[in-house]
């Protein structure tokens, strides 16, 4: 898709896990990493990243779709928050050192208050390697959710 994550995402490296957004259409999309050592969470235990970041990388994927869509609704991209995560099952023990992996995302459940619940999982050559439900939270008004939150 070509657009550079740091107009779709408010996180930096060495927080930003995932290489790219490969698509997006309303309510679901793609991204992908190739895990390499400079990876904030590499582990030389794992020669990878420790199963449970997949949790994050689903996370930071339905960031990079949500700040698609505004952008190309021609809004600016908004903080999220995870809130929380049902049944992550991960078949393996780590996301291995150069190997690919592609990361899918797809909205079930949208409140007008901000929650929302994604249906997510990561592929490794085609294959299902983790899978969770997210549950996160985009304030619909960004500027007072943090000024009341954390003044």
């Amino acid at each position: 898709m070509g657009h550079d994550l740091a107009e779709l995402i408010k996180h930096e490296p060495p927080m930003r896990l995932i290489d790219e957004l490969c698509s997006a259409e309303e309510g679901k999309g793609q991204c992908c990493l190739v895990v390499n050592s400079d990876n904030l969470f590499y582990s030389e235990q794992h020669q990878g990243l420790p199963a449970h970041v997949g949790i994050e990388l689903m996370a930071q994927t339905i960031a990079a779709v949500a700040g698609y869509q505004s952008k190309a609704a021609g809004g600016e991209i908004k903080l999220g928050f995870l809130l929380g995560s049902r049944k992550y099952q991960c078949d393996i023990d780590s996301f291995k050192l150069g190997e690919r992996y592609d990361i899918f995302v797809e909205e079930l459940h949208v409140e007008s208050s901000g929650l929302s619940v994604f249906e997510c999982d990561i592929r490794h050559n085609g294959k299902i390697v983790a899978q969770a439900r997210l549950n996160v939270y985009q304030p619909p008004d960004e500027t007072a959710f943090i000024e009341e939150n954390y003044g």
